[in-house]
């Protein structure tokens, strides 16, 4: 019988009674306490005074390149030793098992081919009586993803992206979702994901716009582990100008100003100016170019002449485009 109660100190106290005790009743009890902070647990043996007796061993299932701890459940006090056995063959038989003082047989970095099978645990005491029981043990290969190409992909608004996740490693059955920003990807995000086969998925965009950039993660699991590759997509948007004018009516003599600003577009920006198809500053002389900001850009003309009639063009140009607009000054 299990019981459990909290004391007038706000302590919770957690009982397990046993009547008519037997010899199968011996071995490790464990008690677990978890709440939302965390876990912790305790556990220590009750020896019965008995012969030995082996409790069922349950199917374990260990994950390869991690350490097994095989315990044997066995019961009965006092036992002299306790033994381990594979395929007819005394353990340990390589550097990578050890029995430990208490019987646990531990296996570092467990592998697949060498490690999967029928384990056999028997328990002695002084006067000779044994008893032996026998368990399987599998062994999965956690998921191991094919890295990407590069840590960010960069592309134009209006491109077409592709990312493949594929697993290179890894035992069946395998579950492979996306995620963007660290939430499942949604149908409103205009995008599709093609299962190819159980190893590989496709996760495309046909038409990119800015919402697009972010970070994606290819999630892998199967009963052994979860793993995640990372993709970051950015997507450049390329640079909108603000229609400019210069004024009617102007004369020699007389001063004028515009200003190129940018609406949209990523940085970084590249503004420049032109006259008539040439670079504005070797040609004309007595016109000044200068920055408001990294978006904007003034063009100043203090004193007018005849030869300062002609079309400017401010180019804005940043990794997704170059744009042009044209004014023509009178």
């Amino acid at each position: 019988m299990i019981g459990q109660y909290v004391t007038v100190h706000g302590d919770v106290i957690s009982h397990v009674n046993i009547s008519h005790v037997m010899v199968e009743d011996g071995g490790e009890y464990s008690c677990a306490a978890e709440n939302r902070a965390g876990k912790t647990s305790h556990s220590a043996r009750l020896n019965i005074y008995g012969l030995p007796y082996i409790r069922l061993i349950p199917k374990v299932t260990a994950v390869a390149g991690h350490t097994l701890y095989l315990k044997c459940p066995v019961a009965g006090y006092p036992i002299e030793e306790i033994h381990w056995e594979r395929g007819g063959r005394e353990l340990p038989e390589d550097m990578r098992q050890k029995v430990q003082s208490d019987g646990t047989l531990e296996i570092k970095e467990v592998q697949k081919s060498l490690d999967s099978g029928v384990y056999t645990c028997w328990a002695r005491n002084k006067q000779g009586h044994s008893a032996r029981r026998s368990g399987e043990v599998a062994v999965i290969v956690p998921p191991k993803l094919n890295p990407f190409h590069s840590s960010i992909l960069s592309l134009n608004v209006g491109d077409r992206a592709s990312i493949t996740c594929s697993v290179i490693k890894g035992d069946i059955p395998l579950t492979i979702t996306w995620r963007k920003d660290g939430r499942p990807i949604d149908p409103t995000q205009r995008m599709s994901v093609t299962q190819v086969d159980q190893y590989n998925s496709i996760l495309l965009i046909e038409n990119l716009s800015a919402d697009h950039t972010g970070n994606y993660s290819c999630v892998v699991r199967n009963t052994a582990a979860e793993t995640e590759g990372h993709q970051s997509l950015l997507v450049n948007v390329p640079p909108n100008i603000e229609p400019f004018s210069f004024q009617d009516g102007l004369a020699e003599g007389m001063r004028t100003r515009t200003v190129c600003g940018v609406s949209k577009g990523d940085p970084p920006l590249t503004l420049k100016w032109l006259k008539d198809g040439d670079p504005l500053l070797s040609t004309l002389l007595g016109a000044n170019v200068s920055t408001l900001d990294q978006y904007s850009s003034l063009l100043n003309i203090p004193s007018l002449s005849a030869a300062h009639s002609g079309d400017y063009t401010c180019v804005a140009s940043n990794p997704a485009a170059e744009v042009k607009f044209t004014a023509s000054l009178q």
